[in-house]
């Protein structure tokens, strides 16, 4: 099972003896995207914006951490796109969304276009300074669903059988850490179903309910992946552009993270197909989606309100692809793709700051 190998492989990593061997060059000249001619050759009419901005002092991890969030922001891209184009194009859909939260809709297209000027940032500023974008065009070869609304082009993720991390919903209503061991079970069990409608079957209403809910809280799973991984990176950035773009895209990553977690509150309690969705507002659970002090750095501070984990090991670029392929979200994805991933983030976990 992929899956299993990606583990394995992971495991038995060590970031420090890789950092050497895992250059933004090395990459492209091996992996699938210089086969498909997307390497260092490919860097010729650079925009007007590459040619008028150049920073300095960006060193190999800077371009590695970089790289690795660029890649990452076109996945986000893509799985936000399959939201849109069927929240927007889908009535029953939109209409079961619109039932947790009334702006659902709007949410979920805007963090789109959001997620996408992510990625095309991040490109254009490798580009400006000389570094090959990344692209994952070739690994575009998923279905699409075939639902009223949604365009008939190859994924890159899978939302047609997934499933979904909830234990954060726990995490931030409670003191502990993962940073400091602690672990949380699932809210929900959300395992192996659609989270968008497949096709044009005729789902009934609590079918299509129980679609949305699970949705619900992957747009929430989605986005505190990404609250936490910004901020990973942050002490090993270098160059003071490359923290700025830390520093400035990871609290809008926080932002969307905060607009769907609050948009739970309005789940409806539903049950059926092995899918059991309580009553959010049973104990006053519900309301307290503003994330509570937790302990931070050390045991003998005192607690603060913070994003957590941040610590590499829980939410670096290895933990991420990890996390996401274990819920299912590349399923059908090739080998060459998952030793793509693999490769950009052993090397953007292996970044340090030199100064």
């Amino acid at each position: 099972m992929m899956t299993n190998k990606l583990d394995n492989r992971f495991q038995e990593k060590k970031l420090n003896e890789t950092k050497s061997k895992h250059s933004r060059r090395s990459f492209l000249q091996r992996s699938a995207l210089a086969g498909a001619g997307l390497g260092l050759s490919s860097l010729t009419g650079l925009s007007a914006f590459a040619r008028s901005f150049k920073s300095s002092g960006i060193t190999q991890g800077d371009v590695d951490i970089l790289s690795f969030l660029a890649a990452a922001e076109l996945i986000e891209t893509d799985l936000w796109e399959q939201y849109c184009e069927l929240a927007a194009g889908n009535k029953p859909y939109g209409d079961a969304l619109s039932t947790i939260e009334d702006e659902m809709v709007i949410y979920i297209c805007d963090v789109t276009d959001n997620e996408r000027s992510h990625a095309k940032f991040i490109n254009s500023f490798l580009e400006a300074n000389g570094f090959a974008p990344v692209n994952l065009d070739p690994f575009r070869t998923l279905p699409s669903s075939t639902a009223k609304g949604a365009k008939n082009k190859g994924r890159l993720t899978n939302l047609l059988k997934t499933s979904v991390d909830t234990s954060f919903y726990l995490r931030y209503r409670d003191t502990g850490n993962p940073d400091f061991g602690d672990t949380y079970p699932q809210f929900v069990d959300i395992k192996n179903v659609p989270l968008i409608p497949v096709d044009d079957r005729n789902y009934s209403d609590k079918e299509i309910q129980l679609i949305a809910n699970s949705a619900a809280f992957h747009f929430c799973y989605i986005e505190q992946g990404g609250t936490s991984l910004y901020p990973s990176f942050i002490p090993k950035a270098t160059d003071l552009d490359v923290l700025r773009i830390l520093t400035g895209i990871g609290p809008g990553e926080a932002y969307h993270f905060a607009a769907f977690h609050q948009s739970l509150e309005g789940l409806p309690e539903i049950s059926g197909h092995g899918l059991v969705f309580p009553d959010v507002e049973e104990n006053n659970i519900g309301a307290h989606h503003i994330p509570h002090p937790c302990k931070f750095i050390d045991t003998s501070l005192r607690n603060a309100s913070v994003v957590r984990p941040t610590l590499t090991v829980n939410a670096g670029a290895v933990a991420t692809v990890t996390s996401l392929t274990n819920t299912g979200l590349f399923k059908g994805q090739s080998q060459e793709f998952f030793s793509a991933a693999m490769e950009l983030a052993v090397a953007a976990d292996a970044a340090m700051r030199t100064l």
